[in-house]
């Protein structure tokens, strides 16, 4: 389903202990992992830049990581994060999202 700028499944995907990954703009990437712990279970977001998967990258490469509440609001949090994460990279980058359209 898309919400903003990312296309991310429902909640249920993530109790079953699935992972989700996606970008924008080629170069903007997140993902989103289900976390269990002694604490609890958590989403954990991880945001990076560039070409290159998570698993190319060292943790010094990381943008940003966020741990949200394992539950639908916690989800809705998330989602709402990683816009305004994109929303800070498209001024940061001065990305033109007209630059498509006809004139």
């Amino acid at each position: 389903m898309l919400h903003g700028y990312i296309d991310v499944p429902t909640f249920a995907y993530f109790e079953f202990k699935n992972i989700w990954s996606g970008s924008v703009f080629r170069e903007f990437n997140y993902k989103i992992y289900p976390i269990s712990n002694d604490d609890g279970k958590e989403l954990k977001l991880i945001i990076w830049f560039g070409m290159k998967s998570i698993d190319s990258i060292s943790e010094d490469d990381y943008q940003k990581v966020m741990h949200f509440d394992f539950s639908e609001d916690g989800y809705e949090k998330l989602k709402a994060a990683v816009n305004a994460e994109i929303d800070k990279y498209i001024v940061e980058n001065n990305i033109d999202l007209n630059e498509d359209e006809e004139e």
